[in-house]
C-alpha cells in the first residue's frame, strides 16, 4: 500500500513538472500549452476546411477580376502622388508651411490637367476624326508606293498586295471608334476618381504609408520599406523624364510634320509625347504612323520624317533624358517594353501607363527580398 502511494505521489510530481516551470526566484510558472504538429491539426481540421479554404480562393479571385480596374486605378493614382509629395518637401525645405506647399502643388497639378483638357483634347479629337477614316487610304498608298519601289521582287510585291486587301475599312474603323465613344462618360467618372485619389494621397500619405508599413510582419519592416523608397526613386525619375523630354518631343514633332504638310500633326505630335514612356524605344514605336502618312504622300517626305524622327529619339535618349533621369531608373529598356506592352494586352491604355511602374516596384521588392536575402539581414555572395 505505501509503495503504491509512493508511485501515485512520484507520478502527481512528474505531472506538475510537465506543466510547471520554476522561475529563477523558485517561484513556478505554467507551461503555455504545446501547439499540435501541423499534420495532426492538418488531421484535425478535415477534409471540410480545405473546401472552405478552396471556395474563399475562388471568391477572392473573382472578386479580383471583377475589381482589378478599380486596383489599378488606385496603383496609377499612388505613382502619380510620388512625385506630387517629392514636390510639395522640397517646397517645405524651402522655408514654405506643410499647407501651403500642399495648396501650391495640388493647383498647379489641376490647373495642368485642365490646362491640357482646354488646349489639346479639342484639336486633337477633331484631328482624330478627319484622320481615322482616311487611314485606310494611307495605309494603301504607302504600300502601292513600296511595292512600286521593289519592281525587282516581285514575290514582295504580291505579299504587300495582299497585305493591302487585308486592311480595315473605313466603316471598321469608324465603327470601333462609336464603340469606343460609349464608354466616354465612363473614362470620365474614372478621370474623376482618379484625380480624387491623387489629391487625397497627395494631401495626406502618411496612413497608407502607416497601413502598409503595420501589414509586413516585424522582420521583413526594414526591407519593405528600403523596396519602396528605391521603387519611389525610379518613378519619380521616370516621371521627371516624361514631363520634361515628353513637351520637347511633342512639340518638335507637331513643327516638323506641320511644316512637312503631314496630316493628323497634333496626334502624331501626342504620340510622341508618351515615347519617353519606354526610353530610347519609344521614340521609334511613335514614329512609325506619321512615316507610313509620309509614305502615302511621297517616298522622300517619308524618309525626312523618319530622320527626324531618327534624330530627335537618338539626341534625347542620349544627352538629354539621362540628365533628366539621373541614375534613378535601374531598369533596362527591354524590361520597360514589355512590361508596358504586357500591360496593354492585359489591361489596356490604364495596364500601359501602370506598367514601367509595376515594373520598378516589382525590381525594387525583388533586390531586396531575394537578391540581398530575407529582410536584407543575410545578403547573398557576391551581390551588392
Amino acid at each position: 500500500m505505501w509503495e503504491r502511494g509512493r508511485r501515485q505521489e512520484a507520478a502527481f510530481g512528474d505531472a506538475v513538472a510537465a506543466r510547471f516551470d520554476p522561475d529563477q526566484d523558485g517561484a513556478m510558472t505554467e507551461r503555455a500549452p504545446t501547439k499540435p504538429a501541423p499534420a495532426e491539426e492538418g488531421a484535425r481540421r478535415g477534409p471540410a476546411a480545405y473546401v472552405l479554404a478552396a471556395a474563399a480562393a475562388v471568391v477572392g479571385l473573382w472578386f479580383l477580376s471583377k475589381a482589378i480596374l478599380a486596383f489599378l486605378l488606385l496603383f496609377m493614382a499612388l505613382v502619380s502622388a510620388i512625385p506630387l509629395t517629392a514636390a510639395a518637401r522640397w517646397l517645405r525645405r524651402h522655408g514654405l508651411p506643410r499647407r501651403l506647399a500642399l495648396a501650391i502643388v495640388l493647383i498647379a497639378f489641376v490647373a495642368i490637367f485642365a490646362a491640357v483638357f482646354v488646349l489639346v483634347i479639342p484639336p486633337l479629337a477633331h484631328q482624330a476624326s478627319e484622320l481615322l477614316p482616311k487611314i485606310p487610304r494611307f495605309l494603301t498608298e504607302a504600300i502601292d508606293r513600296l511595292a512600286a519601289s521593289l519592281g525587282d521582287a516581285p514575290q514582295l510585291q504580291s505579299a504587300l498586295h495582299d497585305q493591302a486587301g487585308q486592311l480595315p475599312s473605313a466603316i471598321d474603323i469608324i465603327g470601333r471608334l462609336g464603340g469606343a465613344s460609349l464608354s466616354l462618360l465612363g473614362f470620365a467618372a474614372l478621370l474623376i476618381l482618379y484625380l480624387s485619389a491623387v489629391l487625397y494621397i497627395t494631401a495626406d500619405p502618411y496612413p497608407l504609408m502607416r497601413l502598409y508599413v503595420e501589414a509586413l510582419p516585424l522582420r521583413y519592416r526594414a526591407a519593405g520599406i528600403r523596396a519602396y523608397r528605391g521603387a519611389s526613386t525610379s518613378v519619380h525619375g521616370w516621371i521627371r523624364a516624361n514631363v520634361i523630354v515628353g513637351p520637347i518631343e511633342a512639340v518638335a514633332s507637331f513643327v516638323f510634320l506641320s511644316l512637312m504638310h503631314i496630316p493628323g500633326a497634333i496626334v502624331w505630335a501626342s504620340l510622341a509625347f508618351f515615347a519617353e514612356f519606354v526610353p530610347r524605344i519609344g521614340g521609334y514605336v511613335m514614329a512609325v504612323p506619321p512615316v507610313i502618312v509620309a509614305l502615302a504622300i511621297d517616298v522622300r517626305t517619308a524618309f525626312w520624317t523618319a530622320l527626324f524622327y531618327l534624330v530627335m529619339t537618338e539626341a534625347l535618349g542620349t544627352f538629354v533624358a539621362p540628365a533628366v533621369r539621373g541614375r534613378t531608373m535601374r531598369l533596362h529598356p527591354v524590361i520597360i517594353l514589355f512590361a508596358t506592352l504586357a500591360g496593354a494586352l492585359a489591361f489596356g491604355l490604364i495596364g500601359a501607363l501602370v506598367g514601367m511602374p509595376a515594373a520598378a516596384f516589382i525590381s525594387a521588392y525583388y533586390r531586396e527580398f531575394y537578391l540581398r536575402g530575407s529582410g536584407g539581414a543575410r545578403p547573398l555572395s557576391g551581390v551588392r
